[in-house]
């Protein structure tokens, strides 16, 4: 269960720190956009925004029992409004399918995920010489924003606590989870080649 105790992890949190302190672009789409046309800039972000949880809807739809999407639901929601209110998520100006984010949690976890691309393909004005970005498409950003939704089922929000913390909390610990799967499945393929190793060598000494 989420707490500030259980949160704290002095490595983490200053590897969140110098993540947070890397250099911002100076290659803004939406700043570009909305200095020439801010209603329009504005209108864009806010269909993408909307395209987004239209999405999550639908896959949540298809994948989970009806006792579980209003809640599931909810929580995808928040996700996203809490990752827009800071602009750790946002959308290209220009290309539909195409999403950035700078969220340090996110980002460890798309690498877990084997999604994204750090050179930015859409985006050559930005050349993320320290890796502050990550460019993501509008299916791995679903994908993503699933993993850490059903983990907040588990480390649901406490009423009175930060947000944003939680938030980063949770992703980390969907990345701990996909971790651990992997252990198990690596320790039962060694097992399984073990056995079958085992049962060869019998067979052997059979013969």
């Amino acid at each position: 269960m989420f707490s500030s105790k259980a949160s704290y992890n002095p490595q983490l949190d200053r590897a969140r720190e110098r993540h947070h302190n890397l250099p911002k672009t100076e290659n803004d789409k939406f700043y570009f956009l909305a200095h020439q046309n801010y209603r329009e800039a504005c209108q864009t972000a806010q269909d993408r925004y909307a395209d987004l949880a239209k999405t999550l809807r639908a896959m949540v739809k298809e994948h989970y029992a009806s006792a579980e999407q209003n809640k599931i639901n909810a929580i995808i929601i928040s996700a996203i409004d809490i990752l827009a209110s800071k602009a750790s998520i946002f959308p290209d100006m220009d290309y539909e399918d195409v999403w950035y984010t700078d969220h340090y949690d996110l980002i460890e976890l798309a690498r877990n995920m084997g999604v994204g691309d750090e050179t930015l393909p859409h985006w050559s004005q930005e050349s993320n010489l320290y890796n502050r970005y990550l460019e993501l498409r509008s299916s791995d950003l679903v994908q993503i924003l699933l993993e850490v939704s059903e983990e907040a089922l588990i480390d649901g929000y406490q009423s009175g606590a930060d947000v944003n913390k939680w938030f980063s909390y949770v992703a980390r610990e969907a990345l701990k989870s996909r971790k651990r799967i992997s252990r198990y499945r690596r320790k039962q393929s060694e097992s399984l080649y073990i056995s079958c190793r085992g049962s060869n060598i019998s067979d052997w000494d059979q013969n």
